[in-house]
C-alpha cells in the first residue's frame, strides 16, 4: 500500500527519469516547500494541514517544455510548439485509512491511488509570459486499480507586465470510472452495517468542479512565494454518496502557500 512516505520518494524519482529523456539542455530548475490546508479525505468537512512543494523544470529543449511536480500533482509538456501541448501527468491520492470521522472510519479503508496518464491541449497563445490553453487529462491508478479520471481543463496564466507578479488559474471537471466513483463514495452493504450509513451505489461520471487560482511572486533574483486556492464542488452521485451528504460536505476548500528558491 503506497504512503505519504513513499510518495515522497518515488515523485521526484519519476520526475528525474522523465528528464533524462529529455534532450539535454540548460533547463531553469526550481524547487519549493510551505503547508496547506485540505480536507482529510475527498468529501470530508475536516480539515487537516498537508506539506506543499515544488519541483520544477522549465526549457528543457524549448521555452515551452517543461516538467513540474507541485504537491501531488504532475504536469509536463514535452512539445516544442508554441501552441500544441502534450506530456505526462499525473496525480496522487492518499488512502482514506484513520480518517478523522468516526462513522466514515468504520468502513473499510481506500487504498491510495497514483494516478498516471497523458495531458494533451493546445495553447491559444504563443506568448512564453502567457498562457490560455485548453487541456484534456487521462489518468489511471496504476497503484490499486482504482479506476481512472478524464480531466477537461482551461488554464489561464500572465506575467503581470512591469512587475514581479504571475497570476494564473483554472477551471476543470472530473469524469470518474465506474471503479473510481464505487471505491471513494460507495457504500457498501458491508460498510452499511458497520458504519450504519445506508447502502450506496454509483455510477460513472462526472464526479465535480471546480476552480483554482495562483499568484507567485518574485521578491528577490532567486526567491518567490507562491499563494494557492482552489474550491471544489463535488456533483451528482458523490455529492449525494452518505459519506458526502450525511457525513461530509460537496463543498471542498484548498489553501496552500511554498515558498520558492530558483537554482
Amino acid at each position: 500500500m503506497l504512503t505519504r512516505n513513499l510518495l515522497l520518494r518515488l515523485m521526484p524519482k519519476v520526475l528525474l527519469a522523465l528528464l533524462a529523456c529529455a534532450p539535454a539542455a540548460a533547463a531553469d530548475f526550481t524547487v519549493g516547500i510551505g503547508v496547506g490546508m485540505a480536507p482529510d479525505y475527498e468529501g470530508s468537512d475536516d480539515y487537516q494541514l498537508v506539506p506543499t512543494w515544488l519541483i520544477s523544470a522549465d526549457d528543457l529543449y524549448h521555452e515551452d517544455t517543461y516538467v513540474t511536480l507541485a504537491g501531488p500533482s504532475l504536469r509536463s509538456n514535452f512539445v516544442a510548439d508554441p501552441h500544441l501541448r502534450a506530456g505526462v501527468s499525473g496525480t496522487y491520492i492518499p488512502e482514506r485509512d484513520d480518517v478523522e470521522d468516526d462513522i466514515v472510519d468504520q468502513m473499510s479503508s481506500v487504498d491510495a491511488s497514483l494516478m498516471l496518464g497523458g495531458i494533451f491541449g493546445w495553447d491559444f497563445l504563443s506568448s512564453p509570459d502567457s498562457e490560455l490553453a485548453a487541456l484534456i487529462d487521462l489518468r489511471y491508478d496504476v497503484a490499486s486499480d482504482n479506476g481512472y479520471l478524464i480531466t477537461p481543463r482551461l488554464s489561464y496564466s500572465n506575467r503581470v507586465p512591469n512587475s514581479r507578479l504571475t497570476i494564473g488559474g483554472e477551471l476543470f471537471t472530473n469524469w470518474a470510472s465506474d471503479d473510481y466513483m464505487s471505491e471513494y463514495f460507495g457504500v457498501s452493504a458491508g460498510d452499511s452495517a458497520s458504519s450504519g450509513l445506508d447502502e450506496f451505489d454509483t455510477d460513472a461520471g462526472f464526479k465535480d468542479v471546480g476552480v483554482t487560482a495562483k499568484a507567485t511572486y518574485r521578491f528577490a533574483e532567486k526567491w518567490s512565494a507562491t499563494f494557492l486556492g482552489g474550491y471544489t464542488r463535488l456533483i451528482d452521485d458523490a455529492a449525494d454518496s452518505p459519506v458526502v451528504d450525511d457525513r461530509g460536505d460537496a463543498n471542498q476548500l484548498f489553501l496552500g502557500f511554498t515558498l520558492n528558491y530558483r537554482i
